[in-house]
């Protein structure tokens, strides 16, 4: 018995030290959507296929899927980065805004727009951008239970959980294999070497 009451009393005293002890500074790997909830912050690490200095663009690949970033100038200077770089994109995805069916042989693509309208991350790590994405993406399927729409589009196989009625209500007249344009708002930070 006595052995046991010194096992408590140690883990006690290690305790209370530990809590003491100065915290490292933690960042948050999660961010609060509104309508969504929690969402991890993806960290993707992609390799540079092309770069547009003039137009602020680089393409990037991972896995074969390829698309076109727009980076922002409070992400640093273009100059230094060579096709062939890795670079690490941070990226969070908000809830849907939209959905409509594509034009007639659309490819899956993305569209960036500078701002998205309204608030939708709270604890939003800093430096952080906050704009508007609209993907070109196929529709695979809407569980409706869920209320979880799976697609494919420039980044692969992806789902996103949807929390507007009426979008719902939209989804669920669409077939798989349509092509679709799903408008989210997205906040993302690119670490350039």
């Amino acid at each position: 018995m006595p052995r046991h009451i010194s096992l408590i009393v140690a883990l006690s005293i290690a305790a209370g030290v530990a809590a003491c002890a100065p915290y490292p500074e933690i960042a948050s790997e999660t961010v609060i959507v509104a309508g969504v909830g929690p969402v991890e912050i993806e960290r993707l690490n992609v390799r540079v296929v092309s770069i547009d200095r003039t137009d602020r663009s680089v393409v990037v690949e991972q896995q074969g899927n390829t698309w076109r970033v727009d980076v922002p100038p409070a992400f640093g200077n273009l100059e230094r980065l060579r096709e062939g770089d890795r670079v690490e994109i941070r990226r969070i995805e908000g809830a849907l805004l939209d959905i409509g069916r594509s034009r007639r042989g659309a490819r899956p693509g993305i569209a960036y727009t500078e701002a998205a309208g309204e608030p939708q991350f709270q604890n939003l790590p800093d430096r952080f951008v906050v704009r508007t994405i609209t993907l070109t993406a196929r529709f695979e399927r809407f569980d409706a239970a869920t209320s979880v729409v799976s697609y494919v589009g420039p980044f692969g196989a992806r789902s996103l959980k949807v929390a507007d009625p009426t979008l719902k209500a939209d989804l669920l007249r669409l077939r798989r294999g349509d092509m679709v344009d799903l408008t989210l708002a997205e906040a993302f930070y690119i670490i350039l070497n």
